[in-house]
């Protein structure tokens, strides 16, 4: 009896003092690069990295400017020469061009409000470009009265710490069920 307690506490005592190792990663130093065959060839370059931070920030401060009814300070993020690209929409030429087509349309706007759904600064160093993608809802209430709301996916090229180009892709929402 007595040896069997004491192999058991000679097990126990051991058994703690010992921790168990941690699993060693294992790589196989003859594995390769796996090179896929797209059925598509993208119009754009898929090698990409993190990008600067700075960026995002930049994007979401024009944005929010915009919003809040300061078109004059969301253009002070824009470059000198920008293209805009939208829903049955496109513009390429100067910023104080496109500001002038802004002013009337943010004319018609009472109030605006937006919720971010998150953002991504991606660099492609093949093209040497930076692209800021935010991804959010945006709703709006025109001088009538009437609100809606739209879903927005915007890509924005930087240049210079600057916007050179916004593409922006809209989801609508369905109409509100009618009650029966």
């Amino acid at each position: 009896m007595k040896l069997s307690v004491f192999i058991l506490l000679c097990i126990a005592f051991f058994s703690c003092s010992n921790p168990p190792k941690p699993e060693e990663t294992k790589t196989d130093s003859t594995s390769q690069k796996v090179v896929y065959n797209y059925p598509y060839t993208p119009k754009y370059p898929i090698n990409w990295k993190s990008g600067d931070e700075k960026n995002a920030v930049l994007v979401l401060n024009s944005l929010k400017k915009y919003i809040d009814g300061d078109l004059k300070g969301a253009f002070t993020y824009l470059a000198d020469s920008i293209e805009f690209i939208a829903d049955k929409f496109h513009f390429k030429g100067k910023k104080d061009s496109l500001y002038a087509m802004f002013v009337p349309m943010s004319a018609q706007i009472k109030s605006m409000s937006v919720v971010i759904d998150t953002w991504i600064t991606a660099y492609y160093p093949d093209s040497n470009q930076t692209w800021v993608t935010v991804w959010y809802t945006q709703t709006y209430t025109d001088k009538k009265g009437k609100t809606d709301s739209v879903y927005l996916t915007d890509d924005y090229l930087m240049k210079d710490d600057k916007i050179a180009l916004i593409d922006e892709k809209q989801r609508l929402f369905p109409a509100p069920m009618k009650k029966k």
